[in-house]
């Protein structure tokens, strides 16, 4: 049967210093320094940093993710979640804001707030983490990335996708260049006990050599796989159809890279 992983952090850390946030504890500091008021406060989830201003937004620190950049040490890299409510409920919803920040002190230097809010709903997000995979868009230009998992709760109808997203500085800006590709997909539809259908779509995103408007091409390869669970014999057999492949160049059209429906994820 296909194995998900769908089962998501709730852990509560109290706020300050911690080895293991990625930073070697300074998300704190650079948190602070991101968004001055704020401060921390205890709510039935745990502690949180709450912004100052209005509208109010709420931070848990097990939800920021904080990575020294590798292309370029002296940066730090954050995404962070930004609650619209202290408390989970039905539905949540965040903003996501991505920031990159001095490695060696507390400043910030460059930051977007996406537009669409992250929403919790059915399809909850299980983790959002940073990725440094040297995508080099030009010789002056590394882009870095985001994913957000989200996973699904049925036990019969098991669900899971992350999409991704890359950012690249523009000047003392930054800004995202793709949006919300889907590079991981595992779902299915079973009776529980055996008999069902899975399918699992992976994804790996190259630097292609042909250039549109100074920007290098984006190729997806993508891997696609259907399993079928049946009942045979009082066993339960296992049944996986053949890997499909197929790849696709994603140019650059001056402002992004424009993602094709069937790429594009939640």
């Amino acid at each position: 049967m296909l194995s998900l992983s769908l089962a998501a952090a709730f852990g509560v850390a109290p706020f300050g210093a911690r080895a293991d946030d990625g930073c070697g504890g300074r998300s704190y500091d650079l948190l602070l320094a991101a968004y001055p008021g704020a401060d921390s406060v205890t709510g039935d989830e745990g502690e949180f940093l709450r912004t100052a201003g209005s509208p109010k937004r709420w931070i848990k620190l097990d939800d920021v993710a904080c990575k020294v950049w590798p292309a370029a040490p002296g940066k730090t890299l954050l995404a962070v979640r930004l609650r619209h409510d202290e408390a989970s409920g039905d539905v949540d919803t965040a903003d996501l804001e991505v920031l990159v920040a001095d490695s060696a002190k507390p400043r910030i230097l460059q930051r977007y707030r996406e537009r669409e809010p992250l929403v919790s709903d059915a399809m909850r997000i299980s983790s959002v983490t940073l990725d440094t995979a040297r995508y080099r868009l030009n010789e002056a230009t590394t882009a870095f990335g985001v994913r957000v998992t989200y996973s699904g709760s049925s036990r019969v109808n098991p669900y899971e996708n992350t999409v991704l997203s890359l950012y690249a500085a523009d000047g003392d800006a930054l800004r995202p260049v793709l949006s919300n590709l889907e590079v991981s997909l595992d779902r299915g539809e079973w009776d529980g006990n055996c008999t069902g259908e899975f399918e699992s779509v992976q994804r790996t995103v190259a630097i292609d050599a042909k250039r549109d408007h100074g920007y290098a091409g984006l190729r997806i390869d993508t891997v696609s796989q259907a399993r079928r669970n049946a009942s045979q014999n009082d066993d339960c057999e296992d049944i996986s159809a053949p890997k499909r492949k197929s790849s696709q160049r994603l140019g650059f059209d001056g402002r992004q890279y424009a993602v094709p429906r069937e790429l594009r994820g939640l």
